[in-house]
């Protein structure tokens, strides 16, 4: 009578770890995805990708042609710097995301390996105790 409870312990603990738990971390990588394109602002970034830094630009209206060509000048630095500005928040998206799909994928191995090492680890110090006393 009391083996058929562990059995069923033991396969709910197995459907738990194998089945839920995975579905779970799944959830929580979506969701820490979907973060890290919220706070970086990918969409935003691309559609703003050559606008004006802090939408900066001078007017050119009522201008000689010397202060129209510095004004072109002022403007296309202004794009210079967002564009810049926009590629390293870009660049730094792209390695938060990659250091994401690492841990993320570790973790994952790790967990659905644990429960093998921790039995192979119980039976080879079994086997290494044995050989030491016999």
């Amino acid at each position: 009578m009391a083996m058929e409870g562990t059995s069923n312990l033991f396969l709910l603990f197995f459907s738990w770890w194998y089945h839920y738990l995975p579905r779970r971390l799944y959830l929580a990588f979506k969701a820490l995805v979907i973060t890290l394109f919220d706070l970086f602002s990918v969409k935003l970034t691309f559609k703003t990708l050559f606008a004006p830094w802090k939408r900066d630009v001078l007017s050119y209206e009522g201008l000689a042609i010397q202060q129209k060509f510095q004004v072109l000048m002022m403007n296309l630095a202004s794009r210079f710097i967002g564009f810049i500005v926009k590629t390293f928040v870009f660049a730094t998206f792209v390695v938060a995301f990659a250091a994401t799909i690492v841990i993320f994928f570790c973790a994952f191995i790790l967990w659905l390996a644990f429960p093998i090492v921790v039995v192979a680890l119980l039976i080879l110090g079994v086997v290494n105790v044995l050989q030491i006393y016999s």
